[in-house]
């Protein structure tokens, strides 16, 4: 019995992970979401969200469970907020591409329909919660949703495309029914903001000085009915390391294991590095 506790502990001595991955689980993924989703819907007030498909697609569908808006129909209740998806990829090999663009070069796999971006014809008045168009963009608090701001190439991209089609269907309306709608505002939420040694190669017009404090009312909305700037969220700061998503693995148990053998261990945190004053 002795030997056979011995070689038990032996064993829990020498375990190792395989590699320097950081691996956060599902659960740890809700918990964040769920911190971060708190303060957008006290603060920014999405009306619908724009995942980026591939790391996009969960979290943007266990952040719709926070953010319920009261339903327009029954006061009693609360509806979800839509969901209406993008396809970019950077590194992913998509048909045409070369192995010279990938890494450097954003390409679309998927866009919303032109319609998105003007107003309904048989849209209702514009609601206190910003419901402008009947399932467009237009007179939207929109929050475009990733797993990881790591370059900020593709979120760069996405909200450049996503601002000059809004821009761009704003133009096309006449005078009283831009006055009509309420600003088109902006934000960016992510699972994992990386702090890349080397920085980031994308740029966001970020709004100086965002805190807890700070309400819609707040930004300034240019003269093409736009928020000036975007709004900026993350569920979890991490250093410049590889990091490994449950949704990502063949094998979760296997995946959740070595994350909690990394935490016993005190290796493969993810954590950034400390500045140093």
């Amino acid at each position: 019995m002795a030997s056979s506790s011995s070689a038990a502990a032996s064993q829990q001595q020498h375990e190792t992970v395989p590699d320097d991955h950081y691996r956060v689980t599902y659960e740890e993924i809700h918990e964040q979401i769920s911190r971060s989703a708190r303060l957008m819907r006290d603060q920014f007030r999405p009306d619908v969200l724009v995942p980026i498909m591939g790391g996009g697609m969960i979290p943007a569908r266990v952040l719709r469970t926070f953010l319920k808006v009261p339903s327009e129909v029954d006061s009693s209740k609360k509806r979800n907020i839509p969901i209406q998806a993008i396809g970019l990829a950077l590194y992913e090999e998509v048909a045409g591409t070369s192995a010279e663009s990938m890494g450097r070069e954003v390409i679309r796999t998927q866009w919303l329909d032109e319609g998105t971006f003007k107003r309904s014809h048989h849209a209702k008045q514009p609601s206190p919660s910003g419901a402008g168009a009947a399932g467009g963009l237009l007179g939207k608090n929109i929050l475009i949703v990733d797993e990881v701001d790591d370059t900020r190439t593709t979120l760069q991209y996405a909200y450049q495309e996503l601002l000059a089609d809004v821009q761009k269907g704003l133009a096309a309306l006449d005078p009283a029914q831009r006055a009509a709608l309420p600003p088109t505002r902006f934000a960016i939420f992510v699972v994992h903001n990386k702090h890349r040694e080397g920085g980031k190669k994308g740029v966001l017009p970020l709004m100086a000085g965002q805190g807890e404090g700070w309400k819609l009312e707040d930004q300034k909305v240019g003269q093409d009915g736009v928020g000036e700037g975007v709004w900026y969220y993350s569920a979890d700061e991490t250093g410049d390391c590889w990091v490994d998503y449950p949704w990502e693995t063949e094998d979760i148990l296997e995946h959740n294991r070595l994350a909690t053998l990394a935490k016993k261990l005190g290796v493969n945190t993810g954590r950034p590095p400390v500045k140093e004053t």
